[in-house]
């Protein structure tokens, strides 16, 4: 039995929240706060970062997101969403990397400043500039799209799940974004999946 320490409006906890139930891994969850709103003895004891998500596979702690998505998808969904071809796992894990080194940190900005930050401390320049990249990242996966119902090819894989996250959080924020028909036709799909609409398919907060 897995357990999982993150609260489920984390968009990086909501990443093994629907792996977890993409392959059916049996799984427990807590928020990995004490009674007083600090992080438990034990989350810090699993990470010393005191950041989630954390897992504990009967004894094995990890963290990182990805590396927790990549983990599951290869224990629980080898040759499913888990690619065994050596070249399919590079690229999956090619775009799993290019979320969170090239989508993550913009998206952060409007996230915080539009949805968690009090209005009087919002900066419209930042959040402009951030949207603006973020509309040129989201073209580079409309043109991977053209030719392919996923990320990796014609099947659903680990490489969606960082990035589908990702695509919920940025259709929802309250400002404009481009046009991106293949990425939108993805994220339509991406919401048939019972376990996407369960677990991602949350209010900001």
């Amino acid at each position: 039995m897995i357990k999982l320490w993150g609260r489920v409006n984390s968009i990086n906890v909501s990443k093994v929240l629907w792996v977890l139930e993409e392959v059916g891994a049996p799984y427990t969850r807590s928020d990995g706060i004490d009674a007083k709103g600090n992080h438990s003895s034990e989350l810090l004891a699993a990470n010393p970062n005191a950041r989630v998500p954390v897992i504990n596979d009967e004894g094995f702690l990890l963290w990182e997101s990805n590396a927790v998505v990549r983990y599951i998808s290869y224990k629980y969904g080898l040759g499913t969403i888990y690619p065994t071809d050596v070249r399919e796992r590079a690229a999956s894990e090619q775009w799993m990397e290019w979320q969170q080194t090239s989508i993550s940190p913009p998206l952060a900005l409007p996230f915080h400043g539009l949805i968690r930050g009090h209005p009087q401390h919002r900066d419209p320049a930042s959040i402009e500039r951030a949207g603006a990249e973020l509309d040129r990242l989201w073209r580079i996966l409309d043109a991977h799209l053209s030719d392919r119902d996923y990320v990796l090819g014609d099947e659903f894989s680990m490489a969606d799940i960082p990035l589908g996250v990702a695509a919920w959080r940025w259709f929802n924020l309250p400002m404009k974004r481009a046009d991106v028909p293949q990425v939108e036709r993805w994220f339509e799909a991406l919401k048939t999946r019972e376990s996407y609409r369960k677990n991602v398919m949350r209010p900001l907060t």
